[in-house]
């Protein structure tokens, strides 16, 4: 399904899917919020996924952890990067500058994540592999 979130501009959205492993099911969302990751699209995105288990969601949001944006997220969700067992980011970059984040439902095991460095994009892109 595709939510569209209040935007000036560009239209912003978020996917949302449930996928199934091992019987297991994965509420799933992706989005590229607007520049600076507007907060009433932050807090729409929270509504949309409150209440659901086994939450996954990833993107660019375009916020950094330093930003209020980033304290609504993590105060109802795991920063998937920070909860890996093992984690590598990019010598060259500062890790306060990252904008891509997967936020996970608290107790997620998440196993590794890793920010690569820049490529087509600019800024690094976040892989992260989740346990079942």
């Amino acid at each position: 399904r595709t939510f569209y979130l209040y935007s000036k501009g560009e239209q912003v959205g978020v996917i949302a899917a449930e996928i199934t492993v091992d019987g297991k099911t994965y509420h799933v969302y992706v989005t590229h919020l607007g520049n600076r990751g507007p907060i009433f699209q932050i807090r729409q995105m929270l509504d949309l996924m409150r209440g659901q288990s086994n939450v996954i969601a990833m993107g660019d949001f375009n916020f950094r952890p330093y930003e209020e944006q980033y304290a609504l997220a993590t105060a109802e969700y795991d920063d998937a990067y920070l909860h890996a067992e093992k984690q590598e980011f990019p010598a060259e970059l500062d890790i306060e500058d990252r904008i891509d984040h997967v936020f996970v439902t608290p107790g997620t095991a998440v196993s590794y994540a890793e920010y690569l460095p820049k490529g087509e994009s600019d800024h690094p892109a976040l892989f992260v592999d989740i346990n079942r």
